[in-house]
């Protein structure tokens, strides 16, 4: 089971994927739609192009919706009192050979 934090990062990740994508794709239709190609085949790859954004809102939609269903694992008053997952006592400068300045 994943924890809150995991779904949320999951949340966010999706999102950036879809803003992503819908940007790149109209990107794509708009370069398509301003004549950079002319023809039954650049009104086929518009189309295309139409059907494939449609359908990968889709995707985002049903992936979210599906991450936002997953029950969140309880945290463990262990996890409440250690945010970081340090370790008792320990600090953020204690965990790695640099430390923090």
């Amino acid at each position: 089971m994943a924890t809150q934090e995991q779904i949320n990062a999951a949340r966010r990740t999706i999102e950036q994927l879809h803003d992503q994508h819908a940007s790149d794709v109209r990107r794509l239709i708009g370069l398509l739609e301003s004549g950079a190609m002319k023809g039954k085949a650049a009104d086929k790859l518009i189309a295309d192009c139409h059907a494939w954004e449609a359908a990968y809102k889709g995707v985002f939609r049903r992936a979210l919706a599906l991450v936002e269903s997953m029950p969140a694992q309880p945290e463990t008053a262990e996890q409440r009192s250690d945010p970081l997952g340090l370790g008792p006592g320990r600090l953020p400068s204690q965990t790695s050979g640099t430390p923090y300045r």
